[in-house]
């Protein structure tokens, strides 16, 4: 999603390390993370996305039978229907399997 506010920190080590928050506008990925019978959310830059976990982004929306992946599998995909820039980096992210060069911050996990 595009971060709504400036206030969700990134969940990587080396950004919650340093306190790095993601700017309100800027496109994060959040991960529904459970403990104690309650869940939240866990952001992370875009370009602190590993390349496992857009593999297994791959693997969670899947393919249908044209063996197009499903993008309307992404949890948040229609709310992003006025930003066809962003949409479109998603997709190519997805299919190439990792994040581009000019997004990646350089955060290996």
């Amino acid at each position: 999603e595009i971060s709504p506010s400036g206030r969700a920190g990134c969940q990587v080590a080396a950004c919650k390390k340093e306190g790095k928050k993601i700017a309100k506008g800027e496109l994060r990925l959040g991960s529904w993370v459970e403990f104690n019978e309650r869940g939240s959310w866990q952001w992370r830059h875009w370009g602190c996305v590993s390349g496992e976990q857009v593999v297994n982004m791959q693997k969670n929306i899947g393919k249908d039978s044209n063996g197009e992946y499903r993008w309307d599998a992404i949890d948040g995909w229609e709310d992003l229907d006025g930003h066809p820039d962003i949409k479109e980096k998603i997709k190519r992210v997805i299919t190439q399997g990792h994040i581009d060069s000019e997004d990646f911050n350089g955060v290996s996990i």
